[in-house]
C-alpha cells in the first residue's frame, strides 16, 4: 500500500503543517513568530467577526475568517464557519470541498464522503469534488468506484494529467504495473515536467530492477532542483543494485546542492562507507553528522558503537552502545552488543 501515502502527500489540504528538527534557538525564535503571527491572526478574525455583525448575510466573510481560525489550529470554530458560509450560499463548491477536508482531518471520512457526494451531485462537473471522492474510495480498497469518478473526471478534464496520475496509482494497488505505468505516460504526454509522474516511474520501475527509473529520477531532479526525494530515490537505487560509488555521488550532491544535514544522506553515506567500502572512521563522520541534528536518532549511536568496534576502539563502543540504549531500551542489537563488550571487558580485567 506504500502508493497511499503518496497520494496522500499529493491531495492533502493546504492547511497542513511540517516539523523538522532544529535547535533550541532556533525553536525560539520559531515561537516568536509563531505568537506575533497569532496576535495578527487574532486581529484579522476581530476585523471580520465586526464585518459580519453588520452584514451577518455575506458568505464570504465566514470563508475567510474559516481560513483565519485554521491558521490558529481552530478547526472547530472553522467548520462552523464554513457551515454558515454553505448555507449562505449553497451555489459555491469550494465550500463543500474545504468542509470535506476538515472533516478528514477530524478522522470523520463518513461525514467528508457524504459532502463530497453533495457536491458531485449539485457540481456534476466539478473535478475536484470526484478526485477526492475516489481518493476515498481508494483509501478504503474500493479501486472499481475509485476508478468510476475518475473516468468521470477525465470526460470533463481529459487533458488533466493528475488523473492519469491517480489511476496510475489505482492499478498499481491492484498490482497492474503494466497499466499503472501506461497511465503515467499519458500523465507525461499532458505535461512533460509532471515532477510526480516521474517519480512513480521511477519508483515502479525501480521496483522492476529496470535502469530507465534513473532517467525518471533525473527527470525529476530537473524539474525540482531542490526537492530532495528524487536525489534519495536515486542514491537508494544505485546502492540496492550495488552501485556504491555512484550513489555516494548522489547523495553527496544532495548535501551539497540541497541541504548539508539531510539525514538519509548523511545515514545512507556512512551505512556504505562501513559497510561496503570498508571505512569506517569517514562513516563515524557522516553518522555524528547526524547526530549533531537528529541527537534522538537511537540506530545511528548503534551503527557508530559497530564502527569503533571495528577498529579496536571497544570503549568508545560500548559507549555508543549505552547511548543507544539510554534513547532505545528496548533496542536488543544494541543490549546484546554491549553485554558481549561488558563481559569481555570484565574477563580482562579480572
Amino acid at each position: 500500500m506504500w502508493f497511499k501515502s503518496i497520494l496522500i502527500l499529493i491531495t492533502a489540504s493546504a492547511f497542513m503543517w511540517n516539523c523538522s528538527g532544529k535547535d533550541h534557538q532556533e525553536q525560539a525564535a520559531d515561537r516568536q513568530s509563531e505568537n506575533e503571527a497569532k496576535d495578527t491572526v487574532q486581529l484579522k478574525i476581530d476585523s471580520l467577526s465586526g464585518a459580519i455583525r453588520e452584514t451577518p448575510r455575506e458568505d464570504t466573510l465566514f470563508y475567510q475568517r474559516a481560513q483565519y481560525h485554521l491558521m490558529n489550529g481552530d478547526v472547530k470554530n472553522a467548520v462552523n464557519d464554513l457551515e454558515i458560509a454553505k448555507k449562505l450560499n449553497p451555489e459555491e463548491p469550494v465550500y463543500y470541498l474545504d468542509l470535506a477536508d476538515l472533516e478528514l482531518r477530524r478522522g470523520e471520512s463518513g461525514i467528508a464522503k457524504d459532502l463530497l457526494e453533495a457536491c458531485h451531485k449539485k457540481f456534476p462537473e466539478n473535478v475536484e469534488a470526484m478526485v477526492r471522492l475516489a481518493n476515498i474510495y481508494m483509501a478504503v480498497e474500493q479501486y472499481k468506484e475509485a476508478r468510476t469518478y475518475l473516468i468521470k473526471a477525465s470526460r470533463v478534464e481529459p487533458e488533466n494529467p493528475r488523473l492519469y496520475l491517480l489511476s496510475s496509482m489505482i492499478f498499481q494497488e491492484m498490482g497492474d504495473a503494466e497499466r499503472a505505468i501506461e497511465d503515467l505516460y499519458d500523465a507525461l504526454k499532458y505535461d512533460p515536467d509532471y515532477y510526480d509522474a516521474h517519480v512513480m516511474l521511477g519508483l515502479i520501475n525501480a521496483r522492476l530492477n529496470k535502469d530507465i527509473a534513473i532517467d525518471h529520477y533525473m527527470n525529476a531532479m530537473r524539474v525540482q532542483p531542490g526537492n530532495p526525494e528524487a536525489v534519495y530515490n536515486l542514491g537508494m537505487y544505485y546502492q540496492e543494485n550495488k552501485q556504491f560509488d555512484k550513489a555516494i555521488e548522489t547523495y553527496k550532491k544532495g548535501l551539497k546542492t540541497i541541504d548539508s544535514t539531510h539525514q538519509h544522506f548523511l545515514f545512507n553515506l556512512g551505512y556504505i562507507l562501513e559497510n561496503y567500502k570498508s571505512n569506517p572512521d569517514s562513516a563515524i563522520y557522516y553518522y555524528q553528522k547526524v547526530i549533531e541534528k537528529y541527537p534522538e536518532d537511537y540506530r545511528v549511536f548503534y551503527r557508530i558503537g559497530q564502527c569503533y568496534e571495528a577498529t579496536g576502539k571497544e570503549k568508545k563502543a560500548m559507549a555508543s552502545y549505552d547511548m543507544c540504549l539510554k534513547i532505545n531500551p528496548e533496542f536488543d542489537l544494541a543490549y546484546n552488543a554491549l553485554s558481549r563488550l561488558s563481559e569481555k571487558y570484565n574477563k580482562q580485567r579480572q
